[in-house]
């Protein structure tokens, strides 16, 4: 009876230690842990409490999933750890539209990715087709998202 708790103990704090480490590693290890304390369980006590074990594996998952979802976000350590801002709203996007149609240089090979001087910005930028050498005169041809491309003129 005390591997089972214990292996079904481990499995619960394996699993909630992968929230702050994450990697898969510990959470499947914690998997694990649980399916093994079933098993145990139903070779040791016979069907019925390998089906309480389970039931009870099954339970505590999910209310961990629920407090998970809809709790920790509330929390003050899930205020810190989750992330609140919407970054859809950002400046940067917006900025490289203003780029469209100038005129630059390659800082870098354009192969076909690199870095250009457009304007007075340094921008990472990807050549519309070819390599293109650094110190090459190139124009911004199209802006989508963050993704700048640019022609060598």
């Amino acid at each position: 009876m005390s591997w089972i708790l214990f292996l079904f103990i481990t499995g619960i704090i394996l699993i909630c230690m992968e929230v702050f480490l994450p990697g898969a590693v510990l959470g499947v290890i914690g998997g694990i842990s649980l399916v093994a304390a079933v098993i145990v369980t139903y070779v040791l006590f016979g069907m019925n409490a390998g089906h309480v074990a389970l039931l009870a594996a099954v339970l505590i998952s999910a209310a961990a999933l629920f407090i998970w979802i809809k709790i920790f976000p509330q929390t003050r350590v899930g205020k810190v750890l989750i992330t609140s801002r919407d970054l859809s709203d950002s400046k940067s996007a917006d900025s490289l539209q203003e780029l469209m149609g100038q005129t630059g240089r390659a800082l870098t090979p354009l192969r076909p990715a690199g870095a250009a001087q457009i304007g007075d910005r340094r921008v990472d930028v990807v050549a519309e087709t070819g390599l293109i050498d650094s110190e090459s005169s190139v124009k911004v041809v199209h802006v989508e998202g963050n993704r700048v491309m640019v022609r060598k003129i």
